[in-house]
């Protein structure tokens, strides 16, 4: 995982330091869809602690060759991800990568000792595999000092894709800057376009387009040879498929890369202000437009929000806004030893008191495969350090109160990256403008935190200027350490918040969606059912097997807005469970007993 670091602001200007390393097939004869730029994280010597990794943002470092799957001697096993321990080398490399890219999968050892094998057998490079969809960050330090190839991780899907034609052979791959490499070659990043601030937003706060507005924006660059005029950039929003906002910038014009610099521009696209804001998913589309581009793969980027009925993330939600995570972080303790730490959003809104925060959101999987009778603890605290944004100074973490509280205690590692809704024991009002930290407390060594790699927010922060997702750590013997920007700009906790409605009947808005399900699933003791409209009356409740079998049946008053049921009666397995309301509505759902 990455290692904890001060990430300070930078606000870009017009000509950068280019620092993008592409890894690209350049060959594959036998699948020629598989042809151009994978998405991957380059192992830099900041990031992964290895000193002597060579600086691919030199073009004299980049590199070329066939890539070839490591063979470590480990035969006939498959670890618990499903791939072969042979080719993850974590053992000696037997086969003979001369001149060539190796590539192996994560596994289960630290990615220097992969890298050091892989370069002992002649590998010129190394392309490391992810269990997860989605690239990672690399460390380890038995061989840090040793490593003098570079390395590169990609996410499974890509890994999955490429695989079986590595096999076949002939498969070529490029990894380096691409300064000069094309001739005509404008592009921008994941990291250079201007995103909404939150990925899912509670429909309540965000009414019109004075409640919610979105910036938009893009830097785009030139590190191809020549000379680019006339260019522009665009911006594309929809919502079900349909344009309610576009715009093209005027004609820009790049000059060619001078060593590592190169001409970078940043064009403001407008601001999206509807008078109505609709819940659902809106794409920004944005594409950088140059004729007859030598490589289309960095034209065109989309990223998504949700405007929903009460869930807050600054992750990717999925159809049901629960977060999505790609990978999962734990705290890099082979030179210094933490007794705790708590992985953070931030919120902060000026119409906050029509909401009461409810509950989060968030996923854990295993270090060392074992989740059983490990616990987190959700916390919220009010932020009340005074700052009005980040272009003045770093802000301090002295004073903030604890205002919510809640424990999770996973029964076994079934639950291995799968969400789990939490409610706080006290649910609280929030306040208008005041900032607010909602926090997952880990103090385990057996679980990692779940998080989500596949945004960068860094363009983002620059136009927006606020933090989204602080790390506290505690060393062991030492005070706690706050670090506004986490692990970086391109690494968002899997966290959501449940905020309800406090200006009408419960799950009664206009953005009701199917995120209100009952939770915990599975279920341990006690199970919550969200209602979705307010009925008074009783509520007969029938719970059958699979085969049909009452198991359990009551009945209860509804007097608040979540039914609770007690479920410890029922041993593990799926159940399902059927609602008759006062006015004969009728409503079931299948729920997963696990303890």
């Amino acid at each position: 995982m990455k290692k904890l670091a001060f990430s300070l602001i930078a606000l870009l200007t017009a000509q950068l330091a280019y620092n993008q390393v592409i890894t690209k097939i350049t060959q594959s004869p036998n699948n020629l869809l598989l042809l151009g730029v994978v998405e991957s994280i380059w192992a830099d010597a900041a990031s992964s602690g290895w000193p002597n990794t060579p600086d691919l943002t030199n073009a004299l470092n980049a590199i070329e060759a066939e890539l070839v799957f490591v063979d470590d001697t480990v035969s006939g096993a498959i670890d618990a991800n499903g791939n072969p321990t042979w080719q993850d080398a974590c053992e000696p490399i037997v086969n003979d990568l001369t001149g060539k890219i190796a590539v192996a999968y994560r596994s289960f050892c630290w990615h220097d000792i992969k890298a050091y094998y892989a370069q002992q057998a002649g590998a010129i490079g190394l392309i490391l595999i992810n269990r997860d969809p989605g690239p990672f960050a690399m460390g380890g330090s038995t061989y840090a000092s040793s490593i003098t190839i570079p390395v590169v991780s990609i996410g499974s899907e890509e890994g999955d894709a490429l695989k079986d034609f590595i096999a076949m052979g002939g498969v070529h791959a490029f990894i380096g800057t691409k300064i000069g490499l094309n001739a005509n070659d404008l592009g921008t990043s994941a990291a250079d376009i201007v995103m909404a601030p939150h990925q899912a937003f509670p429909g309540f706060l965000a009414q019109n387009g004075t409640e919610f507005q979105l910036n938009l924006g893009l830097y785009a660059f030139n590190p191809g040879s020549n000379d680019q005029n006339g260019a522009t950039v665009s911006v594309d929003v929809t919502y079900n498929g349909s344009s309610v906002y576009a715009n093209t910038s005027a004609p820009l014009n790049f000059a060619a890369p001078v060593g590592v610099l190169v001409d970078t521009i940043y064009s403001d696209l407008g601001t999206f202000a509807p008078s109505t804001w609709n819940a659902g998913v809106y794409n920004i589309e944005y594409r950088v437009n140059l004729a007859n581009d030598d490589d289309t793969s960095d034209n065109v980027f989309n990223t998504s929000f949700s405007i929903n009925s009460s869930v807050f993330a600054n992750s990717r939600v999925d159809s049901f806004n629960k977060p999505i995570s790609s990978t999962a972080y734990s705290l890099n303790e082979s030179t210094t030893l933490y007794d705790d730490w708590e992985s953070c959003i931030v919120f902060q809104n000026a119409n906050a008191s029509r909401g009461t925060a409810k509950g989060m959101t968030f996923s854990c999987a295993p270090v060392n495969g074992f989740m059983s009778n490990e616990v987190i603890e959700l916390r919220a605290y009010k932020w009340n350090d005074s700052f009005s944004d980040l272009s003045l100074m770093n802000p301090t973490f002295n004073n903030i109160p604890q205002v919510g509280d809640a424990f999770y205690y996973y029964p076994d590692e079934t639950q291995n990256g799968t969400n789990v809704y939490v409610e706080f024991e006290t649910p609280f009002t929030l306040d208008d403008n005041q900032r607010y930290l909602f926090c997952i407390y880990n103090a385990s060594d057996e679980l990692r935190l779940g998080y989500d790699v596949a945004l960068d927010y860094t363009a983002t922060i620059n136009q927006y200027l606020q933090p989204i997702n602080p790390v506290k750590v505690l060393p062991a013997g030492q005070s706690a350490q706050w670090y506004w920007a986490g692990f970086g700009f391109d690494a968002t906790p899997s966290i959501s918040v449940n905020i309800d409605d406090n200006t009408v009947g419960v799950y009664t808005n206009d953005f009701l969606e199917k995120t209100d399900f009952p939770y915990p699933n599975p279920a341990v003791n006690m199970l919550n059912i969200p209602l979705k409209k307010v009925i008074k009356g009783n509520v007969k409740i029938d719970v059958l097997d699979l085969s049909g079998k009452l198991v359990l049946s009551e009945t209860k008053v509804l007097t608040e807005q979540n039914l609770k049921l007690n479920v410890a009666s029922i041993k593990n397995g799926t159940y399902l469970f059927n609602l008759i309301y006062a006015d004969g509505i009728k409503d079931s759902f299948k729920v997963s007993i696990n303890r």
